[in-house]
């Protein structure tokens, strides 16, 4: 059973953390090499951009460690308290990075301090999408479920769109000397404010507390590690997607500008454009998941996005904008409509009373090991081991779990916790 509070529910409530976290990852990806000149000054230009992309997966890595120590609260006192939590979290990190004293100013503590806070945000992040997913699922009426829940997923889509074009304006006004001098703490500012607006969207929420949690968060942990056949399930559906969104969607795109970057705006608007046509396909399947059984949808969206990304990657290895938009559009648009049924089904892998711990811990984890290392395998198996089309077996490989999955957990969703 489900308890409510009085509150109400909003999609776009639930949504918005999900954008400020994207609006996030875009900025500071876009903005790398400013950082590390501000905060890592060295000699060489590749080493101030490595080391602050080396604070980025720092903040990434403790996305599972946020998972743990912050899920369990969404269990124990409802999940708009952990909805609320973790975008303050976000929002104050991102206020603090932007006055933030440089390298310069204060000396190397400053590097320790964009370190530490990006460290506190990976926390935050851990505990975001889950609890405003499985939020959305229980608080949506039953014939509008999957939908609402893809639109709150959305708001990943929509953060990593607004973070690039808002870089890209700002890139376009703001020469790189006084990019460097300050102004990449702009995006920061902007990704506050975000905050402080998602905050005001949430304090009136309906609240959703399923009962079985546990009286401690000790004794949440412990659920959640009798739970571990169910996270893996969880994983094995969702490390395919996050390897194809960044391989094709991040890696491909710094590739082919670093090859060819007369065109690299071109390649950049591109990916833009693939991605809002992502964003369509995913809400198009969360209102499918709502007219049809989500179970075989998820089954055949896979299976088309297998066998889509074959030609696909091909067609993309032969380089060029028109093979790039090709080949990224039939890789990508498929798997967006995979995602866009997952959101419904992904939290009834585990029961209400530590659903947002477990959710959080699996989903973190396989995002963090697998979005972190998709770029750097997609390189190796490219530049160091000389195979081309290493990818397609990489994907594939990945998958294998992704259809065991779908073919063995389906009887343990929990689809009458939800009816």
């Amino acid at each position: 059973m489900t308890t409510e509070s009085t509150g109400k529910p909003s999609p776009i409530a639930a949504a918005i953390g999900n954008t400020v976290e994207w609006f996030d990852f875009a900025v500071y990806g876009y903005f790398a090499e400013s950082i590390g000149s501000a905060f890592f000054p060295q000699d060489s230009p590749t080493l101030q951009f490595l080391s602050a992309f080396g604070v980025f997966a720092a903040g990434y890595l403790m996305r599972p460690i946020g998972g743990l120590l912050l899920g369990p609260i969404g269990d124990l006192f409802g999940r708009r308290i952990l909805l609320l939590l973790s975008v303050a979290i976000m929002g104050s990190c991102s206020l603090l990075i932007a006055l933030l004293p440089t390298t310069d100013q204060i000396g190397p503590i400053a590097a320790v301090l964009l370190v530490l806070l990006r460290m506190i945000q990976g926390l935050s992040v851990g505990a975001e999408y889950s609890s405003s997913i499985a939020w959305s699922v229980e608080t949506s009426p039953q014939q509008a479920r999957g939908f609402l829940a893809s639109v709150t997923a959305a708001g990943a889509t929509v953060g990593f769109i607004s973070g690039s074009l808002v870089a890209t304006v700002i890139d376009h006004f703001i020469p790189i000397t006084a990019m460097n001098a300050g102004g990449w703490r702009i995006p920061f500012v902007i990704g506050s404010l975000l905050s402080l607006l998602a905050l005001m969207l949430r304090r009136s929420i309906q609240d959703s507390r399923p009962a079985g949690a546990s009286r401690s968060i000790a004794g949440q942990w412990r659920q959640v590690m009798a739970d571990w056949p169910a996270m893996l399930r969880l994983m094995g559906t969702v490390g395919v997607a996050t390897a194809v969104f960044y391989a094709v969607g991040v890696y491909y795109v710094d590739e082919a500008s670093r090859l060819d970057p007369s065109n690299a705006s071109l390649y950049n608007g591109i990916n833009t454009v693939v991605q809002i046509a992502g964003l369509g396909m995913a809400l198009l399947a969360g209102r499918c998941a709502d007219r049809f059984s989500p179970l075989p949808l998820v089954r055949r969206s896979l299976l088309i996005s297998v066998v889509l990304m074959i030609p696909g990657l091909l067609i993309l290895a032969k380089g060029g904008t028109i093979h790039f938009a090709i080949g990224q559009a039939m890789v990508l648009l498929p798997i967006f409509f995979y995602s866009g049924v997952t959101p419904l089904l992904h939290p009834l892998f585990f029961p209400g009373g530590s659903r947002c711990a477990a959710f959080s811990f699996s989903y973190s984890l396989v995002v963090a090991v697998i979005g972190g290392t998709a770029p750097l395998i997609s390189t190796w198996l490219k530049d160091l081991r000389g195979w081309p089309n290493g990818l397609i077996l990489y994907l594939l490989i990945l998958a294998i779990p992704a259809f065991w999955a779908w073919s063995t957990g389906p009887r343990h969703l929990r689809f009458e916790e939800q009816d």
